[in-house]
């Protein structure tokens, strides 16, 4: 028997292909709308990474062909049951990843595609898990809500941010998102996560980098912003945080209005009695 058992030996390692021929193989079943095969072949990877690139490829795909649907016509039910299936059969080999930040990525993404297929439940579960596991990384957080804001999901990115624990971390991530919304001329939007942030000092920061991309398109509502942000400024309860800050609104204050800037405006402006 032991010639036979070197012989099925063999032959298993002669049919034992690369993860990078799988790679190939579910990426070639995308480019057809083979999103099932695919799904079947990311069983055949046992390298970690190999499985988050995958998984990544799938969901896109899902998501490409969904958009691409949904410019032309409008989807049947069996339709969107079929995609929603495809999706659950995602779920069990995400949550098989060990990476927490993989984990986020997808589970994000997968929550997204839940909502848009009429998943609230589903969508739900995947978008309070990634948050969680997301909690410690502020970029993925910042992903995650801006690609919520991005889909017209408002509800569900207001959702994601009761979730955050730590205000602070939240703050940051959103002031990013009014910067970015701002600049790409989105104003409601930004108006609307501006709302979502807690501490006077990063919404003056907010404030701050919203005065300083309209000051590259109208000045006075520049200027108005820089008022605004003062206001936040002057709640500010730490006053070493609150010099730091009408330094920086001082400067493009008197920046926006052509003037050298001035010393004695922001020494006024700190020892005067803040409320």
């Amino acid at each position: 028997m032991g010639k036979l058992d070197e012989f099925f030996k063999s032959r298993s390692r002669e049919k034992k292909r690369s993860e990078l021929e799988i790679l190939e193989e579910i990426e070639a079943y995308l480019k057809e709308g083979g999103i099932g095969e695919a799904i079947e072949l990311t069983k055949e990877l046992e390298k970690e990474p190999n499985l988050f690139l995958a998984l990544r490829m799938i969901v896109r795909s899902i998501v490409e062909t969904l958009d691409e649907t949904e410019k032309t016509e409008a989807l049947r039910e069996t339709d969107l049951e079929a995609l929603r299936e495809m999706v659950r059969n995602l779920v069990p080999a995400v949550n098989g990843l060990s990476v927490q930040r993989h984990r986020a990525i997808l589970l994000s993404e997968i929550a997204v595609l839940f909502y848009r297929l009429g998943d609230e439940l589903n969508g739900d579960l995947a978008l309070k898990t990634a948050i969680n596991l997301a909690e410690n990384d502020a970029s993925v957080l910042r992903d995650i809500i801006m690609e919520l804001v991005r889909r017209g999901l408002l509800a569900k990115a207001g959702y994601a941010m009761k979730m955050v624990r730590n205000p602070e971390k939240l703050d940051v991530v959103l002031v990013h998102l009014v910067e970015t919304f701002y600049r790409a001329r989105d104003e409601k939007r930004a108006r609307l996560l501006l709302e979502h942030v807690s501490s006077p000092f990063h919404r003056a920061m907010a404030l701050y980098y919203m005065a300083s991309i309209e000051g590259e398109r109208d000045r006075e509502k520049a200027l108005k912003l820089v008022e605004e942000a003062f206001k936040e400024a002057a709640r500010v309860k730490d006053p070493d945080a609150r010099f730091e800050l009408s330094l920086k609104l001082y400067g493009l204050k008197h920046e926006l209005l052509g003037e050298g800037f001035s010393v004695r405006d922001v020494l006024a402006w700190r020892e005067a009695p803040q409320e």
